[in-house]
């Protein structure tokens, strides 16, 4: 009975593994792809920066430290999943050892 659920535990383990790394695959695919909007943006709103009044040159400065905080929060989602991905893996590890 141990031995069964032991098994089962490992099988968890192992469909978790796999979403996991489907979901990290998914994640930093679509980083990737917007990984350099912001600094696209960035560039182009010093490019026009003198060219705009002032009131609009607040507020292209304020969207572009928006578009950065988004982009960091992108990439420490990009991260955590990751993080997650190695931990469960480690687990997988350690339960198929335990089980022998």
């Amino acid at each position: 009975m141990l031995l069964s659920l032991g098994d089962t535990n490992i099988q968890l383990w192992k469909e978790a593994v796999k979403e996991l790394e489907e979901l990290y695959a998914d994640v930093k695919s679509a980083y990737e792809d917007l990984d350099t909007i912001t600094e696209d943006f960035q560039q182009f709103a010093e490019s026009v920066h003198h060219k705009l009044a002032p009131q609009e040159q607040t507020k292209i400065t304020s969207f572009a430290k928006k578009l950065g905080k988004l982009d960091k929060g992108s990439r420490d989602a990009m991260r955590d999943v990751r993080d997650v991905l190695r931990n469960h893996k480690k687990r997988l590890k350690e339960a198929q050892r335990d089980s022998i």
